[in-house]
């Protein structure tokens, strides 16, 4: 009875985990073809939640958080918004584009090894720690990435004019068939 729970267990988690993923995809999906139509409104969101992550940093400090880590955090916040100033159009091999990937991982490793020091904080107020001051606003400008679909090898001309497409379109499009209509046989 007991390999019987057990083997319950694991499929059990493997489902749930393999379908908090999927919804997750399709929750950014959603996001991205949202930002995709409301470019203007997704700028602002994404400024606002900067300002806001600045406030909450700020306020961290009052709890005890490293100074220097909290600069070089709002740093990098400010670092990210040099993103926007073509939204939603980013230069994927620009130097901003670039410094802001470096910065995010590079962030991301500076509040792990602080966070690693102080075991005595909660794993659920660590994790809220990281999501909401360390990885939304990266994770916003990832979502919202929008290339010029004529940079792209996989381009398909639309005359003159630019297309924007987004990048997760860009991405799933390589395996989504396109519906074609099926060709006829002509016998000879």
């Amino acid at each position: 009875m007991a390999f019987v729970l057990s083997a319950l267990s694991t499929i059990g988690w493997t489902a749930g985990l393999v379908f908090g993923i999927f919804s997750l995809a399709c929750g950014l999906y959603v996001t991205s073809e949202w930002v995709e139509e409301y470019p203007r409104q997704a700028r602002k969101a994404i400024q606002l939640s900067t300002w806001a992550i600045d406030a909450l940093l700020l306020l961290a400090l009052l709890d005890g958080t490293s100074i220097w880590r909290t600069l070089a955090t709002l740093a990098t916040n400010h670092v990210y918004m040099q993103n926007l100033t073509n939204f939603p159009l980013v230069n994927l091999s620009g130097p901003v584009f670039l410094g802001s990937c470096i910065l995010a991982v590079g962030n991301h490793f500076l509040w792990f090894f602080y966070f690693i020091k102080r075991p005595g904080i909660l794993f659920g107020e660590v994790c809220a720690f990281m999501f909401f001051c360390v990885w939304l606003v990266p994770l916003a400008l990832f979502v919202s990435l929008t290339p010029v679909d004529a940079a792209l090898p996989s381009s398909k001309e639309a005359g003159t004019k630019r297309v924007r497409q987004n990048i997760f379109k860009t991405m799933f499009s390589k395996f989504v068939r396109s519906e074609e209509q099926p060709q006829l046989l002509h016998n000879e």
